[in-house]
């Protein structure tokens, strides 16, 4: 009992720490960064997910960097990866682990999420604040960690959430009915995150999905009944909460940098396998169109994720049986950069 008592105590000093940083959390006499963490989402029930490392200048990239600052896998099923302050956040759903790490990988913090005894949740998707952490449960739940104690306060929110997002004080939680097929679910829970208590539902398009918040602006992608209701793209006004569509066909993606919000086109087959795929881009601030990324004819076979992060524009494609391609898009150019192995089966999220 001591020693978990003094275990306890070191690892709230260690995230303590990290919480006094300063908000950006980067340290002001540091280099600029040149590397590039990829997530490599794995297989189902394979626990083969894995990060992988790019090197923007070099283009080389360097597979397994989990689990070489680790000597264990990151498990099964990376589904999302987010950065608070200087330390990276990892959600690994089949597995049910949500890690802290540092710039190198190394775990600081491991967390499971056992409430109520439902047993252990699966996380799927985080957001944050400057001082706390937020990860949707795929039981119905979301969670508000505190790094400073590791405590935790749960949320009931609608059936199998997905992409959350936070703003004025509010939790924006999408809930999919993924497990409800063909019934899915068609709203968006808003958490007060004082009394951290579900507040409001918005009726929203069905199977919702990935969020992105600007200011006051949240997006979010629904992926419809793959029938008779298609896929959509909505904007939230978090102040009014009133829910518009927005007119791009077959949204399947959506990434944010700089007030831009980007926007993978292309959907699925009758197999579900991912068509190919053209990026538009959307002004997140003034909330209109701007039309495509691409100036050179570049399109993006079985797009299968989208990330916006260091002035470029990333499309991971997948076949789902073999090493993904990430393409990497100079974000102001709208040209090819680069293209490259990402060392891992599905790229699901690049983060620098």
């Amino acid at each position: 009992m001591k020693k978990k008592a003094l275990l306890l105590m070191s690892l709230a000093a260690v995230l303590c720490g990290l919480v006094s940083c300063n908000k950006t959390g980067l340290d002001p006499d540091a280099t600029e960064p040149t590397g590039f963490y990829v997530l490599n989402n794995g297989s189902w029930g394979g626990n083969d997910a894995s990060v992988s490392r790019f090197d923007i200048t070099d283009k080389t990239c360097s597979p397994n960097a989990f689990l070489a600052a680790n000597n264990r896998a990151l498990g099964d099923l990376g589904q999302d990866m987010i950065r608070f302050q200087n330390y990276l956040v990892f959600a690994v759903n089949g597995s049910k682990k949500v890690f802290i790490t540092d710039e190198s990988l190394k775990i600081k913090v491991e967390i499971s999420f056992d409430y109520s005894g439902l047993g252990e949740l699966s996380p799927r998707y985080l957001c944050c604040t400057d001082k706390k952490i937020y990860v949707s449960l795929y039981e119905g739940y979301v969670c508000e960690i505190n790094p400073a104690d590791l405590s935790k306060r749960y949320a009931k929110v609608g059936p199998n959430p997905e992409g959350i997002a936070v703003c004025n004080g509010k939790l924006f939680v999408a809930n999919s009915g993924g497990y409800n097929y063909p019934e899915y679910n068609n709203t968006v829970s808003v958490v007060d995150i004082e009394s951290f208590k579900e507040e409001k539902t918005l009726t929203v398009n069905c199977n919702p999905n990935l969020m992105a918040r600007n200011g006051n602006h949240i997006y979010l992608t629904s992926f419809g009944n793959y029938a008779d209701i298609p896929a959509k793209l909505q904007h939230i006004d978090a102040l009014s909460l009133e829910v518009s569509d927005l007119d791009y066909k077959n949204p399947s993606y959506i990434a944010l940098e700089d007030s831009k919000l980007y926007v993978l086109c292309g959907g699925y087959d009758a197999d579900f396998n991912p068509l190919p795929g053209t990026v538009l881009i959307h002004d997140a601030a003034a909330n209109k169109a701007l039309g495509g990324l691409m100036k050179d004819g570049t399109n993006f076979p079985m797009a299968y994720s989208l990330s916006a992060c260091g002035g470029y524009v990333w499309v991971g494609c997948s076949d789902y049986k073999t090493n993904g391609d990430v393409y990497v898009v100079d974000a102001i150019a709208g040209s090819l950069y680069h293209k490259f192995d990402c060392k891992g089966l599905n790229p699901i999220k690049v983060l620098r």
